[in-house]
């Protein structure tokens, strides 16, 4: 009983610890959505098209305006590139941490179904003891009720044969008496 206790409160620990991972995994990866959301959102980086025209009409004006306006932007695009590849790196941290909490998780089920599982045949094992101990019980207590019904007989004879004995021994008493009280009288006429 104190094993399978035992086993439960394990079972209840691991079950309590698996919520608490999954739900700090979950939190994580809405964390790390949000944040790829917003990257995305801020991020619009110029396609190769935009920038061809850009780069044409900056010709046709004046090429240092222009060159130091694309050089702006340019570093602009670097730097939401940068922010990306940061956030990038965050999620696929994020999502390694995530893995490795899957597979701690996973492994602590096993764990747990393999636990269930001899404990079921310990179960098993027991129920079936304790029922060839019950009848082994019932064999016993047959063999003793017909032993005792045996003595129950016997002390039932002894107790007629002491009947027997003292109304026997009573009336031996009174025949006694009886002869002693007639030889007194005949000895004392």
């Amino acid at each position: 009983m104190e094993l399978k206790k035992k086993k439960e409160e394990d079972v209840k620990k691991l079950v309590e610890e698996l919520k608490k991972t999954a739900g700090e995994a979950d939190e994580n990866q809405q964390k790390a959505d949000e944040d790829q959301k917003k990257t995305t959102e801020e991020s619009k980086v110029p396609d190769e098209t935009e920038v061809k025209i850009q780069t044409e009409s900056s010709k046709s004006l004046n090429n240092d305006e222009n060159v130091d306006k694309t050089e702006e932007k340019c570093r602009k695009c670097m730097e939401t590139c940068r922010a990306c590849t940061e956030k990038d790196e965050n999620l696929k941290s994020g999502d390694i941490e995530f893995t490795k909490i899957e597979t701690v998780f996973k492994t602590k089920c096993k764990e747990m179904l393999n636990n269930e599982e001899v404990l079921k045949q310990k179960i098993a094992k027991l129920t079936l003891k304790c029922h060839n101990f019950e009848k082994e019980n019932e064999i016993l207590k047959q063999k003793c009720s017909g032993k005792c019904n045996g003595c129950i007989k016997k002390d039932n004879n002894i107790q007629e044969l002491q009947k027997e004995y003292d109304r026997r021994k009573r009336s031996s008493h009174t025949v006694q008496e009886a002869y002693d009280e007639e030889t007194s009288q005949i000895h004392g006429r």
